[in-house]
């Protein structure tokens, strides 16, 4: 699951390196407009970190918005931040394969929650606790591991995360890497390939899914010098899946 003492132990320099790395606008933009119109939607964010999505979404119109992520840190964090904006948005320490029921949700958010997965088995419990919080009508959003990237096609390093190794594991790879920031923090994640994701989806009740490419915007392109975004594009480490009943 997440590496919750990496997170606990690093507190708000986290959200210095989310706030500094290049990849991280291409992710928000990308969620954004994969989410779409939120207005007087309920949404549940999962893996929510110190809340950022949440607080974007309530900005946007979003009636109703519960966070929650197994870091006591980024919850701690996440419920001064709302304090300070003046947002209602609750906030709840759980792993969310062991989560219960919130009710029934328009749309769940789940930021890099299935990377953390360390075998299919646990995949399949993060899907079905989605899939127990969703409307019929319901969709869910997610932001996790492209399943065609390769360390061998060109490292992450410019784009802020450093990959250190890649490896076999449970039928999938595990890797290990670093935020590239000073000093480097280490975490471990784990990619499932497209087949692995589709199938899991599906043994949830979801009927549809739609994987979406990060979105890179010219002024991306324009502001970094030529090639700069070359390794991103063709050997990309993240994607979007968004999945409906």
């Amino acid at each position: 699951m997440k590496n919750e003492e990496s997170y606990d132990s690093i507190g708000e320099s986290y959200i210095q390196i989310t706030e500094t790395i290049p990849q991280r606008k291409i992710e928000v933009q990308t969620i954004l407009d994969m989410l779409g119109d939120v207005k007087g939607k309920s949404i549940l964010d999962l893996a929510c970190g110190f809340g950022y999505y949440g607080r974007e979404l309530r900005k946007n119109g979003a009636s109703k918005v519960i966070g929650v992520d197994i870091s006591e840190k980024m919850i701690e964090i996440a419920r001064e931040k709302s304090r300070i904006n003046g947002d209602d948005i609750e906030f709840y320490v759980i792993d969310v394969r062991n989560m219960g029921s919130f009710g029934k949700f328009d749309i769940v958010n789940a930021v890099w929650l299935f990377n953390y997965a360390t075998s299919i088995a646990n995949l399949e419990k993060m899907f079905q606790v989605i899939a127990n919080n969703l409307k019929l009508s319901g969709k869910l959003i997610s932001y996790t591991i492209e399943p065609d990237y390769q360390l061998s096609k060109g490292n992450c390093t410019p784009y802020g995360i450093n990959i250190l190794k890649e490896e076999n594991w449970n039928g999938g790879f595990r890797y290990k890497a670093e935020y590239v920031s000073t000093p480097p923090v280490p975490f471990t994640f784990y990619k499932w390939s497209r087949e692995q994701y589709e199938l899991t989806s599906k043994k949830s009740g979801f009927k549809s899914f739609e994987w979406r490419k990060p979105l890179i915007l010219n002024s991306d392109i324009e502001k970094y010098p030529e090639g700069f975004w070359d390794t991103y594009q063709n050997n990309c480490l993240q994607t979007g899946f968004i999945c409906q009943f």
